[in-house]
């Protein structure tokens, strides 16, 4: 901080004697001053500088940039670039990933300049606010963008640039293999668009830990991510929806495998350490797979999502670099409640003379449970406003405000564990009595406790109490998130039939709407298909077995070989969709015939195919 404080006198000197200057960032942009009280250091290992400068223009907002030393910039200039060429290639196929690409120059040898996004944060600081275990969680990004995004049409857009840019992240970053991805190298916009900065490590070199590789999986893609696509922890139909962008995305770039390895190989000799020789082209030749067809690239991308999906690796990663940072943390960096957007005081808020536990209420959404309303009364005559916090959030709050006070200060606080039922009516009833206390002892504590800021905060309303002002909370069955329509049988599949050489090919890329069992629990859905006739049963194709899941995803191809032309008109395509079911007989969920002569296979067709029972499929 010390060395900071002198280094920007300096840079104060230079403009008094200067007037204003030009920012190497971009020529465009010119500058009058620097203002020393917005300008602070990030504790990552070059420890790079946060610099805001005056803009010349009157009306333009102040300038902030980040000014790096001991980096190679040009490493993620040249990054910076290879993602913008991906990003030209997707818009003209008409694909716009919503990518955020930032400008980034090299100043001098291992120094330079990097454009601060504005309205970003870190996933790190979003997970930390849900504790230093925040990476295991599922949750932290969806609340941190329903908290940004409180309508539901502006939270569905977020998600909607969520799904994309996500997708475009991680094909961009597999392909040219960007490596030491932890938490604090990706951030996320209020508006739900995600990128990745500080590209210090690429085309596969990865950090080791002795002999162990840090970067495990093969891109960044946890479960907290698909939490935000799915909408909840069980995946549904919108992650076909992201596979399928993913797929297409990483076929569009494959296309163009030489432009990449050509303008890489130009830059072998410009003394890149990390760019050097053949074997770093090698490594996005063999990521691109350009002697791959379309459909085997969509099925080898697929099972990187899901071994990305599956890694343990990524998350603890994240953890231990939460651990890292936590020695950073200074004293004055004061605990927020993660779902409230901004802190309000009690000058800003006024004076709290009194609050009440009213009533508990049902609700289903996000997830099921209790909320409980609690009446507000301030000192202004008249001012009473209802607030609905979850027990999770009371127990958020006196956590945090364990972390400014002596437990002495403090009332205690509920038991989460309840003795005998845990759950329903009466547990929800007890508790509400057990917070009602707790309040009231919170309120009339000693002022330092009872006028702080978490307190103010926590009781101010949010955008979703005032929608819910003066109605009845309990949202209706229909609004419930994962309400299943009733009579709904069977499903849907999702197929691609193509005819080439004899051959003809099934690629099973998802299904959606499946049925739950009769003991209310998802399958374990495969799908099983014969090409009838078929007395001698050796048509028979399997894909892998999905689990627990009503929206499975498979991107498998199942071929038939040695089928001529003619052959075609006469066969019908049985499909089954089954639950595996262990030692018991597999359940079947649904099924489609598909007469092949309906099909124009002159052509590849790919659609929505009906599940029922016996029945002909339609597209």
């Amino acid at each position: 901080q010390g060395i900071l404080r002198e280094g920007l006198e300096d840079v104060k000197q230079f403009f008094k004697a200067h007037g204003s200057c030009r920012l190497p960032l971009s020529p465009s942009l010119l500058v009058k001053g620097i203002v020393p009280r917005d300008c602070s250091y990030f504790n990552s290992n070059a420890v790079p500088l946060k610099l805001s400068f005056q803009n010349v223009d009157p009306l333009g907002e102040n300038i902030r940039v980040i000014f790096k030393c001991g980096d190679d910039l040009r490493q993620d200039m040249l990054t910076l670039q290879m993602i913008r060429i991906m990003n030209k290639i997707w818009v003209q196929e008409g694909l716009d990933m919503r990518m955020v690409i930032f400008r980034c120059f090299s100043t001098g040898r291992g120094r330079g300049m990097v454009e601060m996004i504005p309205n970003a944060e870190t996933l790190r600081k979003i997970q930390v606010e849900h504790g230093v275990t925040g990476s295991f969680k599922d949750r932290p990004l969806a609340d941190w963008l329903q908290k940004h995004n409180p309508g539901e049409d502006e939270y569905e857009k977020a998600v909607e640039n969520f799904i994309y840019s996500c997708a475009g992240c991680c094909v961009a970053t597999y392909v040219l293999g960007i490596c030491d991805r932890h938490n604090d190298n990706i951030m996320l916009k209020t508006t739900g668009h995600m990128f990745h900065i500080d590209f210090g490590r690429f085309l596969g070199h990865a950090q080791m830990f002795g002999n162990i590789k840090r970067d495990r999986a093969p891109f960044v893609f946890t479960s907290d991510m698909a939490y935000v696509i799915n909408g909840g922890d069980k995946p549904s139909s919108r992650f076909h929806d992201f596979v399928d962008l993913c797929c297409q995305a990483y076929n569009l770039i494959r296309k163009h495998t030489h432009l990449f390895l050509n303008l890489l190989g130009l830059m072998l000799s410009c003394g890149i350490p990390e760019l050097s020789d053949l074997e770093d082209l090698k490594y996005v030749y063999d990521a691109l797979r350009p002697q791959d067809s379309d459909a085997d690239a969509t099925t080898y991308f697929t099972r990187l999502i899901e071994s990305s999906l599956g890694s343990v690796a990524t998350k603890l990663n994240f953890f231990i670099h939460n651990l890292a940072q936590m020695k950073f943390t200074g004293s004055d960096a004061r605990p927020t409640l993660s779902f409230a957007p901004r802190t309000h005081t009690i000058k800003t808020s006024g004076r709290i003379r009194d609050v009440f536990l009213c009533r508990h209420e049902r609700v289903f959404n996000p997830s099921k449970g209790y909320t409980y309303v609690v009446k507000v009364q301030r000192e202004s005559p008249g001012e009473v406003t209802f607030v609905q916090r979850s027990f999770e959030e009371f127990q958020e709050l006196h956590n945090k405000l364990r972390l400014l006070f002596p437990s002495s200060l403090l009332p205690s606080f509920p038991s989460r564990f309840l003795i005998g039922r845990s759950r329903g009516e009466a547990a929800a009833e007890r508790r509400k009595e057990e917070l009602n206390g707790y309040i009231w002892h919170l309120i009339h504590a000693a002022p330092e406790v009872a006028e702080c800021d978490l307190i103010y905060t926590f009781f101010h309303p949010l955008p979703r109490d005032e929608k819910a002002a003066g109605t009845n909370l309990t949202p209706k069955a229909a609004d419930a998130t994962w309400a299943r329509p009733l009579g709904k049988v069977g499903g849907e599949v999702k197929l691609s039939i193509s005819y080439k050489n004899n051959k003809l090919f099934i690629m099973v890329m998802h299904i959606r709407g499946l049925p739950p069992l009769q003991d209310g629990n998802d399958p374990d859905p495969y799908v099983k298909t014969y090409l009838l006739p078929d007395p001698q049963k050796t048509t028979k194709r399997k894909t892998k077995v999905a689990r627990k899941t009503c929206n499975p995803t498979y991107n498998e191809m199942l071929v038939y070989d040695g089928i001529p032309r003619g052959d075609l008109q006469q066969r019908e395509l049985r499909l089954s969709v089954l639950s595996e079911e262990g030692f018991w007989e597999n359940i079947l969920l649904g099924e489609v015939g598909i007469r092949l002569r309906d099909l124009d296979l002159a052509q590849e067709k790919m659609g929505w195919f009906a599940l029922g029972s016996r029945s002909h499929g339609t597209l």
